[in-house]
């Protein structure tokens, strides 16, 4: 099964967790569709556990035949202006081979992931290609979803996935019941669906 009939999409994430956080589950279900995951900095600032990161990505995306991932640089996102941060990724990846871009949302506190959903729509300025924000912990109520994917028998299985970010177990926002908080969408549970992942198709493809 393919994520919207997706075939490939690249997806940008300001610090390792970004992208398994918010998608992991529709990484999980749509194995039919390629997701090459593009990481800009082995942390967040002011976080000191940048070391360990990159280690444990690796150890979620060695699981999955459809995941490619990439930590591009042992620093902070901020530590490169946003042309640079363009140049960098547009030397290594076509876009335009790419059927849709994830990347955080603007209307997210954390500015870190909102360089980050810069980034994406200058990349996007010559293609073609779909452009999708996932809910992040920190993205605003303002931020409206459009698109949901259900992860309702995925959810057990994605919370021990995240295991692996040993680094971050101390936040409250890794731990389980906060991860199912996340998850929960009041609307979808009236139909007996009560964890979903948020999107935003922000651009259509194709």
């Amino acid at each position: 099964m393919k994520f919207i009939n997706l075939n490939r999409v690249l997806c940008l994430s300001a610090h390792p967790d970004d992208v398994e956080y918010s998608m992991l589950g529709s990484i999980i279900r749509f194995e039919d569709t390629i997701f090459d995951i593009v990481v800009l900095s082995s942390g967040g600032d002011f976080d000191d556990t940048n070391k360990n990161r990159d280690m444990e990505c690796s150890k979620i995306w060695v699981n999955f035949k459809n995941v490619n991932g990439e930590v591009l640089g042992k620093h902070h996102v901020k530590d490169k202006l946003e042309d640079d941060w363009i140049n960098v990724i547009e030397n290594k990846y076509d876009v335009s081979k790419y059927d849709c871009v994830f990347a955080s949302p603007s209307l997210d506190s954390h500015f870190e992931h909102r360089m980050v959903n810069n980034i994406a729509y200058a990349l996007l300025r010559t293609s073609s290609s779909g452009l999708i924000t996932y809910k992040t912990p920190s993205t605003l109520e303002s931020w409206k979803p459009n698109y949901y994917v259900d992860v309702n028998h995925l959810v057990n299985k994605k919370i021990a996935m995240l295991d692996n970010f040993e680094s971050q177990k101390l936040k409250s926002y890794f731990k389980p019941d906060s991860i199912r908080a996340f998850h929960s969408n009041y609307i979808s549970s009236k139909f007996g669906v009560n964890y979903v992942e948020h999107f935003k198709i922000e651009r259509v493809f194709g």
